[in-house]
């Protein structure tokens, strides 16, 4: 009896669900297919992302206007059509007057926000005059004061120079205006954070399974609350709110106070409608409608000034053009700022409609049909009671409403150069049941904006992609937003007013230093590029428009002309135009031209960029690391880190997702470099916030600093010497340091010698003591480090995710490489190791052709060293002239390779053969060619094998990218996305196990 009733609930419970996850297909709209119990909103259930991004997600597996979703239990309809969601806020609202949330005017849950439209209507005119204009002017004031305290807080972060999370400070902030504006309670959390006002908003978004679930209820499963009868918001919050309320409204009734603000709108509803034997307000929801205001202000507020200062950090040219605007507008008011000042900054305004763009309010809304409504030109009816939702965070990043969507680009809001659709931008709502208060968080933003940009500078200190807390509706950074912080000096009108003579003549001097340096290639006979004073030719990389690269490559085009001359900023240089004559510079007139050129500093001296003698020695040393035999060894090292990509990239080719490979990739590259070169395991992959990992990003961060010491270094190396600041940064540095440090003690203390890069680095300081020679210093060594780690991450990882950028883009080179794995693959059973990749003739074409588009340098450096006559010409290059060797441009030459745009591994068959070998030297040649070629190509060779042979990718993003400014090496700007899948082969004897081969080990 026991098991036939069991029998029968589970019969129930099942026939109950295929019945609920069947009703789209019974209502014959597509839909996606849900998965029990959690319907489409699994990784939101698992805490793995936040409720708008995977509602995003949904959002990309469709190309329907009108899309069946589940949420979990509940289906609803996501709209994928801006225009038609437009029109179910807008014009057609009688028919979704309701936003469907959760209301019960019995608990703590009714207010304007959830409200239906009849109790709605009363309570939204009664409050509206709180966010009139007129109320926005009066309330500035109180945010300067605030603003005030704020800057004074920062003050001592700001002398200090030092990173602060400005998620947390600025919603203190923002809280602390609330108070006074909206509840008129003076709290000062900004100083005083463990004040209840703000510790009752950490409550709110305290994240537990409880205000997981309620946050999921609220928006998703309304049903939840009357199922189980649970409070939707914390006992503790509700509790703060009503005591709040009652005690505010009994000090005004008490001392016949009657102040025009938000909080008297609510007394009077809670005592008028009494008055007037109409159904009054009751104390519940007066405290449900300040929690909404609370809440909803202290988020989005807070949020759109934090995510525009992240945006601002990594575009700087936005930065510099907002901060001119600011101070522009602070001179013309004489530093007045007030409503009329702040509507007047038209870029500040672009920018923060930029910023709700990309991170709206509410990344959804909402809406409940309230009758039967037929879809316009549509056979599709709307039945009542059914829930929408209106994906605004899907309809940022759709580039049919907004090109380039990832892009922060506040031009495009600007009507000279407008670019978007209308009916897309909505970030707070539209129509009738738009947000009330938009108006003011949008002030409130401005205003601190303006007060912050106008006193500090900020830095960056993390990547530009933010990763959003789980389980939460509203966009939350994970771990909040760090930015180092800085005091702006804004003293230089009266310091040249002062000084106004010396500057004068000071820039006389400089005006003749200057036209003499400019016109040292006309003076020479030189064929030259005319250069712009102060930029030499390189202005576009100046402006942070270009990077070095492609910069150069423009200067090529330039001329016709075999050696051009050129200005590096101030440095002139000769850009060499001829390949053949490169080559012979590179290899047999070595002798001339065997230094780099590039900065070099004894005490921080590497084998990049060493001067000839002690060059020789520490290559020699080297040199072992990298022959045939350790790169047979190191297979199975670079296997085993394979094998945790793999797992990484897993889940993702599950579910089909989109995935940024360059950054996965970096990481997987120098696990490898950690493990083969220095002898520990690193595993920042699995742990990106691995100082390995972490430090290194240092090098290639987008910032002044940085992209001031990459053109020194390559270009104008006497920077260094004149201002004194390090070629890299100090923090990298002590790093580096403290990482040989450790590992030379650790070998040292427990008598470890390895045949590998690292152990070279102390034999070769043991070998200068026992000779009583000048030994390598620890920071030449950590030097030296340096140049491997950056060299390996950056240039292999980067072939890496080129190839597969290529391969996406050419689907008919994609399937002869991965017919040419699969094949060798079986015919190996599986096994990779040296002689299996060698054997693959297609992958060596194809990472050829990916080396020749997106070379390892797209420049070389060569400094001539003696007199030398150009052969063939009159010419003859001075000793100490910099050379520029622009292997990005040649790559780009159809006189050395036809169709240079085209990506045509065949070029490289020798059957098909089809480009100039003078041409092709993508990691130099000669003496000084990178001693780390091989290794690196074999990394690439075995990365691309494994990938390949166990995913498929697509292209998620044009075939032509645009490259980052801030470094050498070629870096895509935004990252390389590809949409990633598992692939469903079984070749003979393919369990899905890469094995190696330890013969030779």
């Amino acid at each position: 009896m026991f098991l036939l009733t069991i029998g029968l609930l589970g019969l129930v419970l099942y026939l109950g669900l295929r019945y609920i996850f069947s009703h789209w297909d019974r209502h014959q709209l597509p839909s996606i297919k849900p998965k029990v119990p959690y319907g489409n909103l699994r990784d939101v259930a698992k805490r793995r992302q936040s409720f708008g991004v995977l509602i995003s997600d949904l959002y990309w597996k469709s190309t329907e206007q009108l899309l069946g979703i589940y949420l979990f239990f509940q289906p609803a309809i996501l709209v994928r059509d801006a225009h038609l969601a437009k029109q179910i806020m807008v014009t057609d609202f009688g028919s979704f007057h309701d936003r469907g949330v959760y209301n019960d005017e019995k608990t703590f849950s009714s207010n304007v926000f959830s409200l239906p439209l009849k109790p709605w209507k009363p309570l939204r005119q009664k409050l509206a005059p709180n966010f009139s204009t007129g109320r926005l002017r009066s309330i500035i004031p109180t945010i300067l004061d605030a603003g005030k305290k704020l800057e004074h807080y920062l003050d001592r972060s700001a002398d200090k120079e030092e990173v602060v999370e400005l998620r947390e400070v600025v919603t203190r902030y923002v809280l602390d205006i609330i108070g006074l504006v909206m509840f008129d309670l003076k709290v000062d959390t900004l100083n005083n954070p463990e004040h209840p006002f703000c510790l009752v908003g950490q409550e709110i978004l305290r994240n537990s399974f409880s205000n997981n679930l309620r946050t999921a209820a609220t928006f998703v499963c309304p049903g939840i609350y009357k199922i189980t009868n649970i409070s939707s918001i914390s006992p503790i919050v509700e509790t703060f709110m009503i005591d709040l309320f009652t005690r505010q409204k009994e000090i005004r009734e008490k001392n016949s106070l009657n102040k025009k603000d938000f909080i008297q709108s609510l007394i009077d509803l809670h005592s008028e409608n009494r008055d007037q034997n109409r159904e009054a307000l009751n104390t519940l929801e007066c405290g449900s409608n300040m929690f909404i205001f609370y809440i909803a202000g202290s988020e989005t507020s807070s949020g759109t000034t934090i995510f525009t200062l992240h945006e601002l950090t990594h575009h700087p040219e936005v930065m510099a053009k907002l901060v001119k605007e600011i101070d522009e507008t602070l001179e013309r008011s004489k530093g007045l700022i007030d409503y009329d000042v702040i509507k007047g900054m038209q870029y500040l305004d672009v920018c923060v409609k930029e910023t709700l763009r990309k991170y709206p309010g509410l990344p959804i809304l909402n809406r409940k049909c309230t009758q039967d409504y037929q879809v316009p030109n549509s056979k599709m009816v709307i039945r009542k009671g059914t829930q929408l939702i209106i994906p605004l965070l899907g309809f940022a990043m759709d580039e049919r409403y907004f090109p380039e969507p990832e892009k922060y680009s506040p031009e495009r809001f600007l009507e000279a150069s407008k670019n978007y659709v209308d009916d897309a931008y909505a970030p707070f709502g539209d129509g009738p049941r738009q947000c009330i208060a938009t108006q003011m968080g949008i002030t409130v933003v401005k205003v601190t904006l303006v007060m912050l940009l106008s006193k500090f500078n900020f830095e960056a200190t993390q990547g530009p992609k933010i990763k959003f807390a789980a389980a939460s509706v509203p966009l939350r950074p994970d771990g909040g937003i760090k930015l180092k912080i800085s005091r702006r000096i804004v003293a230089a009108k009266q310091f040249a007013k002062m000084f106004l003579l010396p500057i004068a003549l000071l820039v006389l001097v400089t005006f003749f230093g200057v036209w003499y340096i400019f016109s040292y290639w006309k003076r020479y006979g030189l064929p030259h590029l005319e250069p712009e004073i102060p930029f030499g030719n390189l202005r576009a990389l100046l402006e942070r428009r270009q990077c070095i690269g492609v910069a150069i490559s423009e200067l090529y085009r330039q001329s016709a002309e075999q050696l051009v001359g050129v200005y590096l900023f101030f440095k002139p240089a000769i850009l060499v135009r001829d390949a053949g004559l490169a080559k012979q510079i590179m290899t047999s007139d070595f002798a001339s031209f065997h230094d780099r050129g590039t900065w070099n500093n004894p005490r921080s001296s590497n084998v990049f960029s060493l001067p000839l003698r002690p060059w020789k020695q520490v290559r020699h040393v080297l040199s072992p690391c990298f022959t045939p035999g350790k790169l047979r060894l190191m297979i199975p090292t670079v296997l085993d880190v394979g094998k945790k990509l793999e797992d990484y990239l897993s889940e993702s080719a599950e579910r089909g997702e989109i995935v940024e490979l360059r950054d996965i990739c970096t990481r997987y590259v120098l696990d490898i470099i950690a493990l083969t070169m220095l002898g520990f395991e690193a595993d920042t992959l699995n742990h990106p916030d691995h100082p390995f990992y972490t430090i290194g990003r240092e090098l290639v961060r987008n910032s002044f600093l940085n992209n001031i010491r990459t053109a020194a270094t390559f270009l104008f190396p006497e920077f260094y010497k004149l201002t004194k600041i390090p070629s890299i940064s100090p923090k990298l540095s002590r790093y580096l340091v403290s990482l040989f440090n450790e590992q030379s003690d650790f070998r040292e203390r427990n008598n470890v010698s390895r045949k590998d890069f690292f152990q070279s680095l102390l034999d070769l300081r043991q070998e200068d003591r026992e000779h009583n020679r000048k030994a390598l210093s620890v920071q030449q060594c950590a030097s030296n480090i340096n140049v491997f780690y950056i060299a390996g991450s950056e240039t292999t990882g980067g072939t890496v995710i080129f190839t597969l950028h290529e391969l996406t883009h050419h689907p008919e080179v994609m399937e002869k490489l991965v017919n040419e794995i699969d094949e060798t693959l079986e015919r190996s059973e599986g096994l990779i190791d040296y002689d299996v990749v060698k054997g693959m003739q297609y992958l060596d074409v194809c990472v050829k052709e990916t080396l020749r588009k997106y070379p390892g340098l797209p420049i070389l450096n060569r400094k001539c060293t003696q007199d030398y006559q150009v052969p063939n010409s009159k010419v003859i290059i001075r000793k100490g002239t910099q050379l520029i060797i622009p292997l990005l441009a040649y790559a780009k030459d159809e006189r050395y390779f036809p169709e240079p745009d085209k990506y045509s591994p065949e070029r490289f068959l020798e059957e098909s053969k089809n480009f100039v070998d003078d041409a092709y030297t993508p990691f130099g040649d000669g003496p000084r060619q990178c001693i780390a070629t091989q290794m690196g190509i074999v990394i690439a060779k075995i990365t691309l094998v494994m990938l390949l042979s166990k995913f498929r990718f697509e292209a998620t993003q044009g075939p032509t990218l645009e490259f980052a400014v801030s470094q050498v090496p070629l870096g895509p700007k935004h990252g390389i996305k590809l949409r990633i899948f598992r692939r469903n082969v079984n070749t003979a004897e393919n369990t899905g196990e890469v094995r190696f081969s330890r013969k030779n080990i």
